[in-house]
């Protein structure tokens, strides 16, 4: 008899000595038939009781109930046990006794993380399907199936299977080993088989858009209304999916979004004035250089201040800001510091950086470039090359927001030394992307000009 059968005569009585030694070496070795024979005892007990007015002992556990009452000589008791053991196990056989779905992912890691969902959002926590809501900071989730997930806020995902889930807003990144090929992740328009490989995805904020790109492998992307199909297998390759139409993207390299900048920096406004502390502002000189691409009017804000290093240099960005300093005395300042007010990026995928990005801020010492324009060529603009390293910052890459910058004795004494002209500082990434040679995210931090943050502040400490 096959392990359902064995349940059956169980409950009815009728089971052997052997069946029911078969039955206990079977329940010893399958966790499922274990579940399946608690909820039948359970089931099977409290019918009897409720339906035949039969006590229940309070010192009997299920399974001797069940062998009291099964050694019951009634004909009628043992008619109404057969008929309640049948429906238990025809209830079991096809499902309609629901038992919770599988867990079907595990959230591997999170940073500065928070959310909106009724799933378990600790590290470690096992996920059954559902939806997660991630409000800020980075996550990573890794399916039965060996496919992982990283998934930058805000973004919003539905768990579907060990082998799919649908991102509805957001961007993530895909790495996919061979143990999870056909690996299917939907989008509100389309969907993605993947051949073994890493991919991004990026879904607008309306979910009329989606970006698919490759960075290792293939994959196929699909239309969900017009059936039509691409098959990406060139790393840097990319597709878009809008809600009538599927096409490559030309230059998927760096096709990336340009939407306004928005958000609240949490440094918005100076503190109160102290009176042994001056700050200064850029009052305009500020910019950054046109990428070697020389593609100025698609990537270059004016309202920020964008710093990139790629994997080719192709897209590379680096700032530079000027304060003036000359009716300073100089001679008065004891101690320097320069503040940037990151703002949120739209521009690249952050989970292709490292968990740490360092920055570095050089002074300007080339009298050749002094006279910048606030938008320059690459070539022309002021770089590392052209100054002296003031100082070092990092920034975790699940951070979008804060107050960052340098206070230094070399920020101090390059103050001094050169308090004749407005100074100039350059601000570069030093960090680049760890995975493939397109969107990884561009930093972006407030300029004079941004609507809502405070542009680059330099602040002296006098006597």
């Amino acid at each position: 008899m096959n392990p359902d059968q064995l349940l059956h005569q169980y409950l009815l009585g009728n089971l052997g000595a052997a069946g029911t030694a078969e039955l206990n070496r079977l329940l010893a070795n399958d966790p499922d038939l274990q579940r399946r024979y608690r909820l039948a005892v359970r089931i099977d007990t409290e019918l009897r009781n409720r339906s035949l007015q039969i006590p229940d002992s309070t010192t009997q556990d299920s399974d001797e109930a069940v062998l009291s009452l099964v050694k019951t000589r009634s004909p009628y008791l043992r008619t109404m046990i057969a008929i309640f053991a049948t429906a238990v196990c025809l209830m079991i056989a096809v499902g309609l006794w629901q038992s919770p779905p599988d867990v079907v992912a595990t959230l591997v890691s999170s940073e500065n993380a928070a959310w909106e969902s009724v799933l378990p959002t600790n590290p470690g926590s096992d996920l059954r399907p559902g939806t997660l809501h991630l409000k800020t900071g980075l996550a990573t989730i890794r399916f039965g199936s060996g496919a992982e997930l990283t998934v930058e806020a805000p973004t919003q995902i539905e768990l579907i299977s060990t082998m799919a889930a649908k991102l509805t807003t957001g961007a993530a990144m895909i790495n996919v080993p061979e143990s999870a090929i056909g690996f299917r992740l939907e989008t509100p328009d389309g969907y993605a088989i993947d051949r073994g490989t890493k991919f991004a995805v990026r879904v607008d904020d309306d979910g009329h858009s989606t970006d698919f790109e490759l960075i290792d492998g293939e994959i196929d992307v699909h239309h969900q209304s017009t059936g039509d199909s691409i098959r990406l297998n060139q790393a840097g390759s990319a597709a878009s999916i809008s809600t009538h139409r599927m096409s490559m993207i030309p230059s998927a390299v760096e096709s990336e979004p340009e939407d306004a900048v928005g958000g609240q920096s949490e440094s918005d406004a100076p503190a109160q004035r102290d009176q042994k502390v001056l700050r200064i502002g850029t009052e305009g000189r500020c910019g950054t250089a046109m990428p070697r691409s020389h593609k100025r009017h698609k990537f270059i804000d004016p309202a920020v201040l964008s710093v990139k290093r790629s994997g080719t240099g192709k897209w590379d960005f680096r700032s530079f800001f000027e304060f003036d300093v000359t009716h300073i005395d100089v001679a008065d300042v004891v101690h320097a510091r320069v503040r940037l007010n990151l703002v949120p990026s739209t521009r690249g995928v952050v989970s292709r950086l490292p968990r740490i990005n360092r920055f570095a801020i050089y002074g300007l010492t080339n009298s050749e470039k002094f006279g910048w324009d606030v938008e320059p060529t690459w070539e022309a603009s002021p770089g590392p090359e052209d100054g002296v390293l003031l100082g070092k910052f990092e920034i975790e890459r699940s951070q979008n927001r804060g107050t960052f910058g340098i206070e230094s004795d070399e920020l101090l004494r390059f103050l001094r030394s050169h308090a004749d002209r407005p100074i100039t500082l350059i601000l570069v990434r030093e960090t680049t992307q760890i995975e493939g040679i397109g969107v990884g995210m561009t930093h972006m931090f407030a300029s004079d000009r941004h609507p809502e943050s405070v542009g680059p502040v330099l602040e002296l400490t006098v006597r």
